[in-house]
């Protein structure tokens, strides 16, 4: 083993043991983990742990995964599932972190500097946050970076097995969250094409086969079951809260009493099914599963936006949002400015009763409070507050997307895979702000978290560059500087 070889796996057992020291500390101090089962997003917890092959095969709303993944809690989790959430979420840490120090050494920082960032990113309030709360935050963040991780060593190496590795965590996120559409995969198929270079395209394809047919066939089955080509049927309900309702209520209701919008469009985008009751003769359906006809959850008592009934009034929101967009397109661009805005703000912020008992971080804030407050005043207040720092993202986004395009260009190896690494991780920056201000409104800001490690190395990239005397990547690797 070569001394840098020998550097960088002492930096990963030092990031590692620093890491679950700091959790150690953080359980000392009392900081909860949250381990609520009433998410919208969710099936019954008793049919999800009693019958999970049928609830999966009959779910719509959303995304499988996080069902799936807590289907499998609750069968082998007894009386306490909640633990083995928590070990899972501390895994899903110690991977983390070290995927972000393989990244920032891949991006072009030293061992010393990507080391120190995976620590201080292990330390922020929103990464201990999301790591003690069940939501599939924390999951996707972690399944991005190491993704990012994979993709470097495919283009490196051209190994297989990184490649497989790369589309296997793709296709996981794709069936996760909604955001990371079949769109978003091909995406990442074409970038993975394009950076390994024609001798190697045939073992990306072989690579990409099985996992594109795993999340092909979750389209697939909601286009045949539920007649809707698309992994999450709430989609319309995203995109009428940055369009529909940004209307005025004198417009809108103008709007429905002439039959412009359907009477839905009154409706907020988050009423349980009850509210749609006057709509619809029954909430029975012959041929479906109580898992598709119960209006409310029998094991938590929370509404079910899994109900027959939202498919029908996500496909009138559909047509309400395509009315909207043809006759007050002009006011679309102001809505996603004002998302932007809330993108860009604290991601610890993100919930709508934030700071409030009973919101899911008020018990994170009883023990962090002080810490997450000195961090968001740190990050979000200067220049212009809630964005403050973040301000600058786009200097940083333009840097990156010059400085990848010259080195993927580069005759170097390794230049050419840091090029490629700096290249995928702009594009998910810039994928997720997009669709995360054009297509919803509100909450935006802990969607930007999913990106918030890879936003972390492109600015330490541009940073330790712009510290630097201009000139290529070393031939020898990507630790560029001591």
């Amino acid at each position: 083993m070569t001394a840098q070889a020998t550097s960088v796996v002492r930096a990963h057992v030092w990031l590692s043991l620093l890491y679950a020291l700091s959790r150690a500390a953080l359980w000392l101090a009392g900081l909860p983990f949250r381990f609520d089962l009433d998410w919208m997003w969710l099936a019954d917890p008793g049919d999800l742990r009693d019958r999970l092959g049928e609830t999966l095969y009959y779910f719509h709303a959303f995304p499988p995964g996080m069902d799936v993944l807590t289907g499998i809690l609750l069968k082998l989790g007894g009386d306490r599932p909640e633990w083995l959430a928590v070990w899972l979420f501390r895994a899903l840490g110690f991977a983390l972190v070290n995927a972000l120090f393989a990244v920032g050494r891949g991006a072009g920082l030293s061992t010393r500097t990507a080391l120190g960032l995976a620590l201080a990113f292990a330390l922020s309030p929103p990464a201990i946050f999301f790591e003690h709360l069940y939501l599939y935050e924390w999951p996707v963040t972690t399944m991005l970076c190491v993704a990012a991780a994979c993709f470097h060593r495919g283009v490196r190496t051209g190994s297989t097995g990184a490649w497989a590795a790369f589309f296997g965590l793709c296709a996981a996120i794709g069936l996760t969250r909604s955001t990371f559409h079949l769109a978003w995969f091909a995406l990442m198929v074409g970038a993975a094409l394009w950076a390994a270079g024609r001798p190697r395209r045939g073992r990306v394809l072989g690579a990409a086969a099985i996992p594109a047919a795993l999340l092909a066939a979750l389209y697939l089955k909601n286009l045949v079951v539920f007649g809707a080509f698309a992994a999450s049927t709430f989609g319309p309900a995203s995109f009428h809260l940055v369009t529909v309702d940004r209307l005025s209520r004198e417009v809108r209701d103008g709007w429905i009493r002439e039959g412009t919008l359907s009477p839905f469009a009154a409706v907020s985008a988050y009423a349980p099914p009850m509210a749609y009751a006057r709509y619809f003769a029954t909430p029975e359906r012959p041929g479906w599963p109580p898992q598709v006809t119960r209006p409310e959850h029998v094991t938590v008592q929370a509404p079910n936006f899994n109900h027959w009934w939202l498919l029908e009034v996500n496909r009138a929101r559909r047509a309400d949002v395509r009315r909207y967009l043809q006759e007050r397109w002009f006011e679309y661009p102001a809505s996603v400015v004002a998302g932007l805005g809330e993108y860009l703000g604290p991601s610890t912020s993100w919930h709508p009763r934030a700071g409030l008992p009973g919101a899911p971080h008020a018990g994170h804030r009883e023990v962090l409070g002080a810490w997450e407050a000195a961090y968001n005043r740190a990050l979000h207040t200067f220049p212009l507050a809630p964005a403050g720092a973040y301000l600058l993202l786009p200097l940083v986004w333009g840097w990156t997307a010059w400085r990848a395009w010259t080195l993927a260009r580069s005759q170097a190896a390794e230049s050419r895979a840091v090029g490629w690494l700096l290249a995928l991780c702009a594009v998910q920056v810039l994928y997720v702000t997009t669709a995360s201000t054009m297509l919803t409104f509100r909450e935006s800001s802990r969607y930007r978290f999913q990106v918030e490690p890879l936003i972390w190395v492109l600015t330490a990239a541009c940073g330790s560059r712009l510290r630097t005397a201009p000139g290529g990547v070393s031939p020898s690797g990507p630790d560029l500087h001591p």
